[in-house]
Protein backbone atom coordinates (compact mmCIF):
# COMPACT_ATOMS: atom_id res chain seq x y z
CA UNK A 1 0.00 0.00 0.00
CA UNK A 2 3.01 2.54 0.74
CA UNK A 3 4.61 1.52 -1.70
CA UNK A 4 1.40 2.80 -4.55
CA UNK A 5 1.47 6.14 -2.52
CA UNK A 6 4.87 6.83 -3.61
CA UNK A 7 4.64 6.26 -6.81
CA UNK A 8 1.53 7.81 -7.15
CA UNK A 9 3.60 10.93 -5.71
CA UNK A 10 5.87 10.28 -7.49
CA UNK A 11 4.21 9.99 -11.03
CA UNK A 12 2.12 13.33 -9.50
CA UNK A 13 5.56 15.32 -9.54
CA UNK A 14 6.94 14.11 -12.70
CA UNK A 15 3.07 14.47 -15.22
CA UNK A 16 1.71 17.40 -12.79
CA UNK A 17 4.67 19.70 -11.76
CA UNK A 18 1.95 22.68 -11.94
CA UNK A 19 0.27 21.53 -8.85
CA UNK A 20 3.08 21.39 -6.60
CA UNK A 21 3.86 25.39 -8.14
CA UNK A 22 2.29 27.16 -5.29
CA UNK A 23 4.51 25.73 -2.85
CA UNK A 24 7.79 27.01 -4.37
CA UNK A 25 6.01 30.07 -6.07
CA UNK A 26 3.91 32.10 -3.11
CA UNK A 27 1.01 34.08 -4.02
CA UNK A 28 2.08 37.55 -2.75
CA UNK A 29 0.04 40.91 -4.07
CA UNK A 30 2.42 42.57 -6.88
CA UNK A 31 1.10 45.98 -5.91
CA UNK A 32 1.03 45.39 -1.96
CA UNK A 33 3.32 48.16 -0.20
CA UNK A 34 4.75 46.44 2.31
CA UNK A 35 6.24 43.62 -0.04
CA UNK A 36 10.02 43.77 0.58
CA UNK A 37 12.25 44.19 -2.66
CA UNK A 38 14.03 40.62 -1.84
CA UNK A 39 10.42 39.44 -2.35
CA UNK A 40 9.67 40.77 -5.43
CA UNK A 41 13.50 39.45 -6.83
CA UNK A 42 12.56 36.10 -5.59
CA UNK A 43 9.62 36.28 -7.22
CA UNK A 44 11.14 37.25 -10.68
CA UNK A 45 14.00 34.33 -10.17
CA UNK A 46 11.24 31.74 -9.30
CA UNK A 47 8.58 32.90 -11.80
CA UNK A 48 10.99 31.46 -14.72
CA UNK A 49 10.14 27.44 -13.89
CA UNK A 50 7.24 27.81 -11.36
CA UNK A 51 4.91 30.64 -13.13
CA UNK A 52 6.25 31.69 -16.22
CA UNK A 53 3.00 33.71 -17.50
CA UNK A 54 3.63 36.21 -14.82
CA UNK A 55 7.78 36.72 -15.23
CA UNK A 56 7.00 39.73 -16.99
CA UNK A 57 4.95 41.05 -14.27
CA UNK A 58 7.51 40.35 -11.55
CA UNK A 59 10.84 40.92 -13.46
CA UNK A 60 10.12 44.68 -14.30
CA UNK A 61 8.56 45.23 -11.20
CA UNK A 62 12.02 43.72 -9.27
CA UNK A 63 13.69 46.13 -12.17
CA UNK A 64 11.86 49.22 -11.18
CA UNK A 65 13.18 48.55 -7.69
CA UNK A 66 16.68 48.55 -8.49
CA UNK A 67 17.54 44.89 -9.55
CA UNK A 68 18.82 45.04 -12.98
CA UNK A 69 20.08 41.46 -13.21
CA UNK A 70 15.89 40.77 -13.49
CA UNK A 71 16.48 41.55 -17.32
CA UNK A 72 18.59 38.45 -17.76
CA UNK A 73 15.36 36.60 -16.24
CA UNK A 74 13.08 38.37 -19.18
CA UNK A 75 15.92 37.85 -21.76
CA UNK A 76 15.95 33.99 -21.39
CA UNK A 77 12.34 33.94 -21.32
CA UNK A 78 11.57 36.30 -24.31
CA UNK A 79 14.86 35.11 -26.31
CA UNK A 80 15.73 39.20 -26.68
CA UNK A 81 19.03 40.22 -24.39
CA UNK A 82 18.99 43.48 -26.27
CA UNK A 83 17.73 45.57 -23.06
CA UNK A 84 19.34 43.34 -20.25
CA UNK A 85 22.88 43.27 -22.49
CA UNK A 86 22.83 47.45 -22.99
CA UNK A 87 22.09 47.12 -19.02
CA UNK A 88 24.97 45.01 -17.97
CA UNK A 89 26.76 47.21 -20.23
CA UNK A 90 25.94 50.49 -19.03
CA UNK A 91 26.91 48.92 -15.24
CA UNK A 92 30.16 47.75 -16.59
CA UNK A 93 31.05 51.13 -18.25
CA UNK A 94 30.56 52.35 -14.09
CA UNK A 95 33.14 49.75 -12.89
CA UNK A 96 30.72 47.87 -10.95
CA UNK A 97 31.75 44.45 -10.60
CA UNK A 98 28.00 42.61 -11.45
CA UNK A 99 27.93 44.53 -14.57
CA UNK A 100 31.67 43.72 -15.77
CA UNK A 101 31.07 39.51 -14.93
CA UNK A 102 27.77 39.49 -16.65
CA UNK A 103 29.29 41.38 -19.91
CA UNK A 104 32.10 38.60 -19.49
CA UNK A 105 29.62 35.85 -19.27
CA UNK A 106 27.60 37.10 -22.14
CA UNK A 107 31.00 37.31 -24.46
CA UNK A 108 32.28 34.43 -22.92
CA UNK A 109 29.12 32.05 -23.81
CA UNK A 110 27.97 33.78 -26.69
CA UNK A 111 24.70 34.20 -24.60
CA UNK A 112 22.27 37.80 -26.25
CA UNK A 113 25.81 38.47 -27.71
CA UNK A 114 28.15 36.71 -30.34
CA UNK A 115 30.56 35.04 -29.01
CA UNK A 116 33.53 36.91 -28.04
CA UNK A 117 36.28 35.10 -25.71
CA UNK A 118 38.94 37.86 -26.68
CA UNK A 119 36.52 40.82 -25.04
CA UNK A 120 35.59 38.17 -22.48
CA UNK A 121 39.14 38.11 -21.38
CA UNK A 122 39.54 41.91 -21.14
CA UNK A 123 36.42 41.79 -19.07
CA UNK A 124 37.47 39.54 -16.89
CA UNK A 125 41.10 41.13 -16.31
CA UNK A 126 39.15 44.41 -15.86
CA UNK A 127 37.23 42.51 -13.10
CA UNK A 128 40.38 41.04 -11.92
CA UNK A 129 42.47 44.27 -11.39
CA UNK A 130 39.89 46.34 -10.15
CA UNK A 131 38.84 43.52 -7.27
CA UNK A 132 41.57 41.07 -6.15
CA UNK A 133 42.36 41.78 -2.55
CA UNK A 134 39.14 43.07 -2.02
CA UNK A 135 37.71 40.51 0.52
CA UNK A 136 33.61 40.34 0.12
CA UNK A 137 35.05 39.35 -3.80
CA UNK A 138 36.78 36.89 -2.58
CA UNK A 139 34.70 33.74 -4.05
CA UNK A 140 33.95 35.63 -7.37
CA UNK A 141 38.10 36.53 -7.86
CA UNK A 142 38.62 33.04 -7.80
CA UNK A 143 35.69 32.16 -9.67
CA UNK A 144 36.94 34.90 -12.71
CA UNK A 145 40.29 32.65 -12.60
CA UNK A 146 38.76 29.80 -13.15
CA UNK A 147 36.82 31.32 -16.25
CA UNK A 148 40.05 32.40 -17.75
CA UNK A 149 41.59 29.15 -17.29
CA UNK A 150 39.18 27.30 -18.95
CA UNK A 151 38.77 30.27 -21.87
CA UNK A 152 42.40 30.14 -22.60
CA UNK A 153 42.63 26.23 -22.61
CA UNK A 154 40.10 26.20 -25.06
CA UNK A 155 42.41 28.75 -26.84
CA UNK A 156 44.83 26.15 -26.35
CA UNK A 157 47.25 29.32 -24.55
CA UNK A 158 48.24 26.47 -22.14
CA UNK A 159 51.10 29.16 -20.45
CA UNK A 160 47.89 31.61 -19.33
CA UNK A 161 45.67 28.69 -18.34
CA UNK A 162 48.35 27.51 -15.77
CA UNK A 163 48.37 30.88 -14.41
CA UNK A 164 45.22 30.86 -13.52
CA UNK A 165 44.68 27.05 -12.56
CA UNK A 166 47.56 28.21 -9.80
CA UNK A 167 45.73 30.89 -8.52
CA UNK A 168 42.24 29.32 -7.98
CA UNK A 169 44.31 25.66 -6.91
CA UNK A 170 46.62 28.05 -3.97
CA UNK A 171 43.52 29.52 -3.14
CA UNK A 172 41.26 26.20 -2.66
CA UNK A 173 39.30 27.75 -4.43
CA UNK A 174 37.62 24.06 -5.49
CA UNK A 175 37.15 23.03 -1.76
CA UNK A 176 35.51 26.19 -0.51
CA UNK A 177 33.34 26.10 -3.67
CA UNK A 178 32.12 22.45 -2.22
CA UNK A 179 32.10 23.57 1.24
CA UNK A 180 29.70 26.73 0.06
CA UNK A 181 27.75 24.61 -1.58
CA UNK A 182 27.07 21.76 1.21
CA UNK A 183 26.16 24.54 3.03
CA UNK A 184 24.17 25.69 1.29
CA UNK A 185 22.40 22.55 0.56
CA UNK A 186 22.19 22.01 4.30
CA UNK A 187 20.77 25.09 4.91
CA UNK A 188 17.54 24.09 2.47
CA UNK A 189 17.32 21.16 4.49
CA UNK A 190 19.17 18.83 1.58
CA UNK A 191 21.25 16.02 3.05
CA UNK A 192 24.38 16.21 1.67
CA UNK A 193 26.74 13.12 2.22
CA UNK A 194 29.69 14.60 4.06
CA UNK A 195 32.11 11.91 2.32
CA UNK A 196 31.93 12.54 -1.11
Amino acid sequence: MNQIIVITLCFSVVLCPRSFAGTFFPKHDINDPNLSNDTVMLQCKKSLMYAPSQLEMWCERAYEVGYWQALEVIALHTGDGSHYVAEAQKHAENGEPDGILALAFAYESGRFVPQNLHKSITLYNQYLNDNKGIEEEKMRVAATHEDLYLIYTELGNFEKAAEHKRFFDENNYIENKDAILKKQMNEAGIPVDSEQ
